[in-house]
């Protein structure tokens, strides 16, 4: 009885996005992920602009090489490296071009553009809808974002959207009823006690070590890297945001089919999002450690200014968002069909219950956190 238990104890985490046709596909629900692409659409620009030095890069080298990693099936994946390639040839190279009379437009470097997500992301889907007129050449990297995936020196700029915060696994001790940091009746650290968050923090610094350190030897000297995902602030608990609220509506709506008989006590217990918000002094601690950057910009992107729920994904509509973030692992550790329409029906009812608490939450929105950083 005890080994089937650990069987069904979640700790790898390796879930893609849903795709088909479903009303629940990504590629329909994915309007927060696109409201924080645009949010911070002037920040990439400026700093495309002002911080990325050509002369730094392999001057003889005629193919300039983008990464987005956690790229999902699209769209948002296309508008991010299509937005860095503009921003790349038109803020750069064609400004050196127009400054340097010697230039000329042949001066003008290929694209290679590589969309990297794990090995069981729909990659048919991803290239089914990759845009035929674009002005780069396109390559799928399948494989974890928090090892190696690219030779030595060999990307000028990667770039990463709402991906970063996504664990490699569950935290091992929070399954584990042994351990103190066991979540039992939980799903997330959010509302739970100290220990159960610390087994998160640890997680999260393992994978962004591992993730610094592929990214430091991938990138080309002077190269970028641009990660834009949800963080809280400093000073503030997981407990005080606005996912948070929700996130604990989801768990009410597991609570009551566990009560109904619908789903086992163990079922939820063996049940944790793989998901960590770090705040920014955690990511400054990790990329000091990593000692190969120069941190050109890490901050939260103010609440007012990263509204990405606005003319986005509104309360009700936030079940929907997670089901098509989580569908495939939610199916996974309870089962498909039905189960997973109790599970999110629910969560959207629980949401709708709980509306006034979740907007009075004192971090309404969850903010962006926004990390540019440079390889020295």
């Amino acid at each position: 009885m005890e080994q089937e238990k650990k069987k069904k104890m979640q700790t790898d985490s390796s879930p893609t996005m849903a795709t088909g046709n479903s009303s629940y596909n990504y590629a329909n629900n994915s309007s927060a992920q696109r409201k924080m692409t645009d949010v911070m659409k002037p920040r990439i620009e400026e700093l495309i602009a002002n911080k990325l030095d050509l002369g730094r890069l392999a001057a003889n080298d005629n193919t300039f090489r983008v990464a987005d990693l956690g790229c999902s099936i699209g769209p948002n994946t296309f508008l991010n490296v299509q937005h860095i390639v503009e921003q790349v040839r038109h803020n750069k190279y064609q400004t050196m071009i127009s400054t340097h009379s010697a230039a000329s437009s042949s001066s003008l470097p290929e694209f290679h553009v590589f969309f990297n997500d794990q090995i069981n992301n729909d990659f048919n889907a991803l290239f089914r809808s990759l845009p035929l007129e674009r002005d780069y050449f396109a390559a799928g990297v399948p494989g974890s974002f928090h090892t190696r995936l690219f030779p030595k020196s060999f990307l000028h700029i990667v770039h990463s959207a709402s991906s970063a915060h996504w664990l490699s696994r569950v935290p091992p001790e929070v399954v584990d009823r042994g351990s103190p940091a066991w979540n039992r009746g939980m799903i997330h650290y959010g509302e739970s006690p100290k220990p159960v968050e610390d087994a998160y923090r640890a997680q999260f610094r393992k994978d962004m070590g591992g993730f610094l350190k592929a990214r430091s030897e991938e990138l080309a000297s002077g190269g970028m890297l641009v990660l834009v995902f949800p963080g809280v602030p400093d000073g503030m608990l997981q407990s005080e945001t606005q996912i948070s609220s929700v996130i604990n509506c989801v768990n009410l709506s597991i609570l009551d089919l566990v009560r109904q008989g619908v789903l086992e006590e163990d079922q939820l217990d063996n049940f944790n999002f793989p998901v960590y918000f770090p705040h920014p002094w955690e990511m400054r601690e990790l990329v000091e450690e990593n000692q190969s950057f120069s941190s050109i910009e890490l901050e939260v992107v103010d609440p007012e200014e990263s509204t990405w729920l606005q003319g986005g994904v509104g309360l009700r509509e936030w079940a929907v968002a997670i089901r098509a973030a989580m569908e495939e692992l939610f199916a996974r550790h309870f089962g498909g069909g039905e189960i997973l329409d109790k599970i999110f029906d629910g969560a959207s009812q629980k949401i709708a219950e709980h509306a006034e608490v979740i907007m009075n939450t004192k971090c309404k929105e969850l903010p962006l956190l926004y990390v540019a950083l440079q390889r020295k």
